[in-house]
């Protein structure tokens, strides 16, 4: 009988202690309720008074928060790895479809890429730019060749670490009453039907040739210029 009045006695204390620190909790949480609500100011709701809305914290004129957060992080993510590959901006200013500088399809090009990771030796390839195909870092293009009497086609990304360098030979801007040898201006973005006539770009030869002829006639200037001093 007496260990039986000792339980209860014992399970009297500890609901008792259970319901002290129920209410010291729930006081802890009505003052931080209430210091909170005293920090925020509130503002009525017009069409309901018993409504509260809280006002919202003003967000600083230099901070720009963008409406999809995630297309924020992968465009700046874009613009550090163009600037990583390409630092001074040439490639994505001749491949931009905004940029004055712009490279139009039909242009004779000359892009030069490393061999190996160690970028001892490099090689180079001519040919007509066929297309562009703009995808942020994943940018390239192609160019056409005709080696051999066989059409040969090849596909360059801008942003790749094993590209060297990309040379412009001729652009392809003289209009259709335009005379002089120039390239004339395509219509169209895609020069796909170029693959049906090879003979169109028979004139690839002469247009790398002569920038090679002007290329060692600098070599040689300049040969002569540090002789003389």
């Amino acid at each position: 009988m007496d260990s039986l009045v000792q339980c209860f006695k014992r399970q009297a204390r500890i609901g008792a202690s259970a319901a002290r620190r129920g209410a010291s909790a729930s006081s802890s949480r009505r003052s931080a309720s209430t210091s909170a609500q005293s920090n925020n100011k509130n503002i009525s709701y017009p069409y309901s008074p018993s409504a509260v809305v809280r006002a919202r914290s003003p967000v600083p004129s230099g901070s720009a928060s963008p409406s999809n957060p995630a297309r924020g992080i992968m465009a700046s993510l874009t613009q550090d790895m163009r600037h990583q590959h390409d630092p001074t901006g040439r490639l994505t200013a001749l491949f931009s479809r905004t940029s004055t500088e712009r490279v139009p399809p039909g242009s004779v090009l000359l892009v030069e890429t490393w061999t190996n990771a160690s970028k001892t030796t490099f090689s180079t390839f001519s040919g007509v730019l066929l297309a562009v195909r703009r995808r942020g870092t994943a940018t390239s293009i192609v160019l056409r060749n005709v080696v051999q009497k066989l059409g040969v086609e090849v596909r360059f990304n801008i942003y790749s670490p094993l590209l060297k360098d990309v040379k412009v030979v001729q652009r392809a801007l003289a209009g259709k009453d335009q005379k002089g040898g120039n390239l004339r201006r395509a219509r169209r973005a895609k020069l796909y039907y170029l693959r049906r006539d090879d003979r169109k770009l028979a004139g690839i030869g002469k247009a790398i040739q002569s920038l090679r002829n002007e290329q060692q006639q600098k070599q040689q200037q300049q040969r002569g210029a540090k002789g003389g001093r």
